[in-house]
């Protein structure tokens, strides 16, 4: 009652062979293309971000320098003078 199958492969002949390599090689040369591809756009992308990145903080570092030139407070920094009326106890230690 037992049944066994029999899984015969047949060896492809010398022209699949041959038409399998080719569409290999040309499948992995596709395939090296467009990865070399890819990785150039995406270093091309850091590098024109690291860029902009760059310059925004110069930009910001200019306009910071400009500002303690000119004697302003730079960006929402309030310099005044504070007279302490109660000193108040805390849990925190002293400095």
């Amino acid at each position: 009652m037992t049944e066994q199958y029999r899984i015969s492969y047949r060896k492809p002949g010398p022209v699949a062979q041959v038409v399998s390599f080719i569409v290999g090689i040309v499948a992995l040369g596709v395939a090296a293309f467009l990865g070399i591809f890819i990785l150039a756009a995406l270093v091309g992308l850091i590098v024109i971000a690291s860029a902009v990145f760059a310059i925004r903080l110069w930009w910001i570092k200019r306009k910071i320098d400009q500002a303690v030139r000119d004697g302003k407070s730079p960006g929402d920094v309030l310099h005044a003078e504070y007279v302490v009326i109660e000193k108040q106890e805390s849990d925190w230690p002293e400095r």
